[in-house]
């Protein structure tokens, strides 16, 4: 009974490691609002993006899921679009406030400019944001530095 908890141990040890290592972090301190990003491999075709909003109470904390496409690629940079919804989770529960805030847009680069640093990445995305019932709207720029820890 003791192996087969090692062989489960070590098991999911491997697939937990595995998961991390094509994770990628961004902060964006540049932008309508600062923002962290947690990605899975932004190197594939298809990738998930969530943000989180980093300068705002707590009951009006957003998170931004998003569905990327890499549309193409080039040696040092991979050019991306997308969507998602602007959903203000916290508010919902806590204030009874509306989940979706929003949709947006995202057209944007990640560039990995650093030899010595393959892994560190320049961001840099534009897109258009508009409300749930498209009364109003703005076109976010975001500028920020992200790691990804699978490497380029």
């Amino acid at each position: 009974m003791k192996i087969f908890r090692q062989i489960y141990i070590v098991s999911f040890l491997l697939f937990v490691s595995q998961s991390v290592y094509s994770q990628a972090i961004s902060y964006y301190p540049f932008g309508n609002a600062q923002q962290l990003s947690i990605a899975t491999n932004p190197t594939k075709v298809v990738w998930l993006d969530v943000r989180f909003q980093m300068n705002s109470f707590i009951s009006s904390l957003n998170t931004e899921p998003a569905l990327m496409f890499n549309l193409a690629y080039s040696r040092n940079a991979n050019f991306y679009a997308g969507g998602g919804a602007n959903l203000g989770i916290v508010g919902a529960a806590v204030d009874n406030r509306r989940l979706v805030n929003g949709y947006f847009g995202s057209f944007g680069v990640r560039a990995y400019p650093f030899k010595e640093a393959p892994k560190v990445s320049i961001n840099f995305e534009l897109g258009p944001y508009v409300q749930y019932d498209g009364a109003a709207g703005q076109f976010r720029a975001w500028l920020g530095v992200g790691y990804h820890f699978g490497g380029k």
